[in-house]
């Protein structure tokens, strides 16, 4: 199925789907790791092609730049360092990895830490230009910046963890001067005309959140509030990642104005979330990346597809197509992945009502 078939551009399908007001089908997205696309080759590539996302593969052409250079596997070390002065290692198949060395291993080197300098105006100025050429068929995001994971990279996470056990000052002030880094971008990317600014942190272990809730309330919540109002005020989509067990902070993130929420409900339950979810928030989907997508048959994944659609799509819409696919995930999988997406994502929801 192409988008031959379809009766509205990818703007107004997403933007439908995050506001209920019915659209042709489910949006997809797509999210490839470097190491599938070294593994599957040009073949993954012409199967993205026949299944494109709509949000324009943004994903796959940037990874496409980082195909192994001559000699070089999906298993390599590589280390770097980030913008902020973490020095990371992971492997080259991937996109992230584990803080070698944190950035502020002490408070002492709060002291003379320096943020990176901001994006100069004319950044903005063509970014502006950009949107005003992708409206009206493109839907347009724009990063909101890093919060309560930078920091914890910063600082090292044992480090950090630490931090907010002891309510130690130098958190306060870090947290509180990131807040203001990122609402410095964030207003101006509001003037450039976007449809979204998107956050993401990883609030959640299989089981449990990483913190105890009342104090993500008190430290983490009032300081997502004050990001997310002014891009709310302006009428524009917040859109907020987080992997792992959040199912105690769900309500919070809806009250302090997330209107795409992408979690990753099979950990907790699916139809559970989308009793809380369905018909409030839209739901970027996680199809369980961690079992089903990479080892189940492709009856399952179909299955898992399906699920998720009567959960959280079925409210006019509330509901963004997704499911990551890892180095080691067959290619049948991935084949019977993005073709259920298509398949069972158009509406009217007839297979629902058999």
């Amino acid at each position: 199925m192409s988008r031959n078939a379809d009766s509205m551009t990818a703007r107004e399908r997403i933007l439908a789907a995050i506001e209920f007001t019915g659209p042709d089908r489910c949006p997809i997205h797509h999210y490839i790791f470097p190491g599938a696309l070294w593994r599957h080759g040009q073949r993954l590539v012409d199967l993205v092609e026949r299944y494109p996302d709509d949000f324009g593969n943004e994903n796959i052409e940037r990874n496409l730049q980082r195909m192994p250079e001559e000699g070089q596997t999906d298993e390599d070390v590589v280390e770097y360092q980030d913008a902020w002065g973490t020095v990371w290692r992971r492997l080259a198949g991937y996109t992230s990895g584990e803080v070698l060395r944190p950035a502020i291993p002490d408070w002492d080197a709060w002291e003379d830490y320096e943020f990176p300098p901001q994006p100069p105006d004319e950044h903005f100025e063509q970014f502006a230009a950009d949107v005003e050429a992708r409206h009206p068929e493109e839907f347009v995001t724009a990063s909101g910046g890093g919060f309560f994971q930078l920091m914890q990279h910063m600082r090292g996470p044992a480090n950090y963890f630490a931090d907010l056990a002891e309510d130690h000052p130098g958190a306060h002030e870090l947290a509180d001067r990131m807040v203001g880094y990122n609402l410095y971008r964030i207003e101006r990317y509001l003037t450039c005309g976007v449809d979204c600014i998107r956050f993401g942190d990883d609030w959640g272990a299989q089981h449990r959140l990483l913190i105890h809730p009342e104090m993500w309330r008190r430290f983490f919540k009032p300081r997502y509030a004050r990001m997310f109002a002014p891009i709310r005020d302006a009428g524009v989509h917040v859109w907020f990642h987080t992997d792992g067990w959040i199912l105690e902070i769900i309500e919070d993130l809806i009250e302090i104005g997330v209107t795409v929420l992408n979690p990753q409900h099979p950990c907790m339950g699916t139809g559970r979330v989308g009793e809380i979810c369905g018909g409030r928030v839209c739901i970027r989907t996680d199809i369980d990346r961690q079992w089903v997508i990479p080892f189940g048959t492709p009856e399952r994944i179909e299955e898992a597809v399906k699920e998720a659609i009567e959960a959280f799509g079925t409210f006019d819409g509330g509901c963004l197509l997704h499911g990551e696919v890892g180095q080691e995930v067959p290619f049948e999988n991935i084949e019977a992945l993005y073709s259920a997406f298509y398949r069972y994502g158009r509406y009217p929801l007839a297979w629902l009502e058999r």
